[in-house]
């Protein structure tokens, strides 16, 4: 019994002596650290919607940059935008944005302020890369912050 106890302590100390982080054992970690990335960077879930810039709000955002139906951005949805009469700290960030198996990346740079936490109204050019039927009006989305290491999004979209 004793011989089974001390074996068992020697193999936890062994597992936890050589524990490495995800990102550094290999091949399935760089994998596994791959998706854990996505997975964390897509944070928020709600709904898309699309808008026309110019039609709708204005062609100049809340961030100031002017926008058309053709421009690569979004509205942030009001609660995650924050005070509506300055710039967010969301302005010029790029948010990778996914919908069934399609991404794209767009930048923040207008508020909506109907829009519930979680939820990015997104212009006609975004809105077609993640789904053609533009009579749908909403889909499910999730969406996080885009810092630029997917290599196999170079193009925008995925």
């Amino acid at each position: 019994m004793k011989c089974q106890i001390l074996i068992c302590l020697v193999v936890l100390w062994m597992t936890v002596v050589n524990a490495k982080p995800v990102k550094k054992r290999g091949l399935l970690g760089d994998t596994v650290g791959h998706a854990v990335n996505t997975i964390t960077r897509l944070l928020f879930h709600g709904r898309g919607t699309f808008f026309d810039p110019e039609r709708e709000g204005g062609s100049q955002g809340a961030c100031g940059p002017f926008a058309d139906e053709n421009s690569q951005i979004v509205a942030m949805n009001a609660d995650q935008y924050g005070d509506m009469s300055r710039k967010s700290h969301w302005c010029g960030k790029r948010v990778k944005i996914c919908y069934e198996k399609k991404c794209t990346v767009a930048t923040v740079t207008d508020a909506c302020p109907g829009c519930d936490h979680g939820c990015l109204d997104l212009t006609p050019a975004v809105w077609g890369q993640l789904e053609s039927d533009t009579r749908k009006g909403i889909i499910p989305i999730s969406w996080g912050e885009y810092m630029g290491e997917d290599s196999d999004e170079e193009d925008e979209t995925t």
